[in-house]
């Protein structure tokens, strides 16, 4: 039983009814709630109408097969773990059924411990997928895509819903990487509104920016040879997602004001007016309240579009969505025709302690490049770049530090020792992994007097 949650749900399913029988009453002793199939069709009404959080099926059933079943779960209702139980057990079998998506496998006959000791164990390892899922069919379809469990991508979410339905603009901030362009879509998808039109502010060249916004009309410039409308008329009725909007040129900055607050557009070289029905969202990494005052970008402008506030979580504040991510990965990676690989527990404890400064976006390259090179189908930490296997280390040594009640300066005198010992000396390579100039290197060394041999 989850924490303070309703009982974990397990449909179990198997031809035969008495062995059927005991498992369920195994289970339901040790709270478990448990629903009961005796063949794979019942089995797949259940998925589909109520709840389930442990497929527990036999493999040798009549009619459709429990390996058929093991992979219309797992193309249906992917959050779902299943355990197979086969009376014909081997390592060959059990190969297969791990590549087909099983959780687990037991070959009858088996002992209860061990069975339930499986049953915990996959319900432990898939939770926060399984409390993702319920999550996006809770807060609708408008979440697919987005993969999080975390408390604050949960607050997130929250916030996602309400927003939602207001027709004022909608800024989203955040670093680079953090997925903020998943979040407008969100936004849109959750407002019921039309088209999802999307423009970078940064990657169209700024003597084409108010042409590609608000269209033109034949003759307005050199080789505008016929009328053309704009990325606003394109969003009539829908939402115009304007990413990046902090790279958008000053000189258009009021032009976009204008249309956002009467809702007119004007094509370049005409002389009429549009009245529009256009919801804005904007999404930046840069900090605008600063570029107000450094005069890159409009005052009043930024108020207009600052009405409603959502600021995506770095990946460092929510290292419990990582595995999460790993699978999700991963897993494309399948889809495209990759190898089945996976990432082993000491590779992924490395990859959750490292602070990820380029968030998502960082950690699925980190991810496709490490899956790629590795010898064999798991991730090692020798496979994961140097910055994550230092991070590992570091995160070691600052804890025995504590434990020891170490100050700071004796920690960072002793990591940097350390650091050097391991560099053999070259303290060239030194500053370059503690990430700091040679000359403040150099300044430190003096500090700690004389150097230990390395």
């Amino acid at each position: 039983m989850t924490d303070g949650s309703e009982p974990e749900s397990i449909l179990l399913v198997d031809d035969d009814a008495s062995f059927r029988g005991i498992l369920a009453e195994v289970l339901s002793g040790h709270e478990y709630r448990v629903t009961a199939s005796p063949d794979a069709y019942h089995a797949l009404e259940v998925l589909q109408s109520e709840p389930v959080d442990l497929v527990v099926t036999d493999l040798d059933m009549p009619g459709l097969k429990g390996d058929a079943l093991l992979a219309q779960i797992r193309s249906t209702f992917p959050e779902v773990p299943v355990i197979a139980i086969t009376a014909f057990g081997s390592v060959e079998s059990a190969l297969e059924l791990t590549r087909a998506g099983a959780a687990d496998y037991l070959a009858k006959p088996f002992r209860v411990q061990p069975f339930l000791d499986a049953v915990r164990r996959v319900l432990d390892q898939t939770r926060s997928a399984r409390e993702a899922a319920r999550m996006r069919r809770r807060h609708g379809r408008h979440l697919e895509g987005i993969v999080a469990a975390s408390g604050p991508m949960r607050r997130l979410f929250e916030r996602v819903a309400r927003v939602a339905t207001s027709p004022a603009p909608v800024l989203i901030t955040g670093e680079t990487g953090t997925g903020k362009d998943l979040i407008a879509r969100a936004v849109h998808h959750a407002s019921g509104r039309g088209a999802l039109v999307t423009v970078n502010s940064g990657a169209i060249p700024e003597h084409l920016m108010e042409s590609e916004l608000f269209g033109h009309v034949k003759g307005a410039f050199t080789g505008a040879d016929h009328d053309r409308s704009g990325l606003f008329q394109a969003a009539d009725g829908g939402t115009l997602f304007l990413d990046e909007i902090g790279e958008l040129p000053l000189a258009l900055q009021p032009k976009l004001l204008r249309a956002i607050e009467t809702g007119e557009v004007r094509r370049v070289g005409g002389v009429a007016s549009e009245l529009l029905d256009v919801r804005i969202i904007a999404a930046t990494h840069r900090e605008l309240g600063r570029a107000v005052q450094e005069g890159t970008f409009r005052e009043d402008l930024y108020w207009r579009i600052n009405v409603l506030h959502l600021e995506v979580p770095p990946l460092r504040e929510r290292p419990g969505d990582i595995p999460l991510l790993v699978d999700h990965v991963l897993s494309r990676a399948r889809q495209r025709g990759a190898l089945d690989v996976r990432v082993s527990a000491p590779a992924l404890s490395a990859l959750v302690k490292y602070s990820w400064p380029g968030n998502v976006r960082q950690l699925r390259g980190v991810l496709e490049r490490a899956s790629t090179f590795c010898e064999g189908a798991e991730v090692c930490v020798d496979d994961l770049p140097p910055e994550l296997r230092r991070a590992g280390e570091t995160v070691e040594h600052v804890r025995s530090a504590a434990e020891r009640e170490l100050t700071l300066a004796e920690l960072e005198r002793e990591y940097v020792l350390e650091v050097l010992r391991r560099t053999g000396g070259q303290k060239s390579r030194a500053a370059d992994w503690l990430g700091i100039p040679r000359r403040t290197l150099y300044r430190r060394l003096e500090e700690y007097g004389k150097v230990p041999e390395v």
